[in-house]
């Protein structure tokens, strides 16, 4: 009758035993899927992050383009401005020449 006890009661902690493997070895099949996922968003945040940087690179770039542009259209204006007074000077040479 001992040995009849014994042996349910072994058959209880095995079972018991290969409930707890199985969880513990859920946990670990979860623990490394979270894992992927983790990864998964760290590139994804790495590849956001390289697009950040070359879109910011861009608009400096950008930025830089736009003052340069706007140097030379007051340049532009500037040397419009003397031609027109130059040319008026021209014609009232020219007019009183004649």
């Amino acid at each position: 009758m001992r040995s009849r006890r014994y042996d349910e009661e072994a058959a209880k902690v095995r079972k018991e035993w290969n409930e707890l493997l199985q969880k513990d070895i859920e946990t670990h099949q979860g623990i490394l899927d979270l894992l992927v996922e983790v990864e998964k968003e760290r590139e994804l945040k790495l590849g956001v992050e390289e697009k950040l940087m070359a879109l910011e690179k861009r608009a400096s770039l950008d930025a830089a383009a736009v003052t340069r542009l706007h140097k030379e259209q007051d340049e532009l204006l500037q040397t419009t401005e003397r031609l027109r007074s130059e040319h008026g000077v021209a014609r009232k040479e020219h007019d009183q020449a004649l």
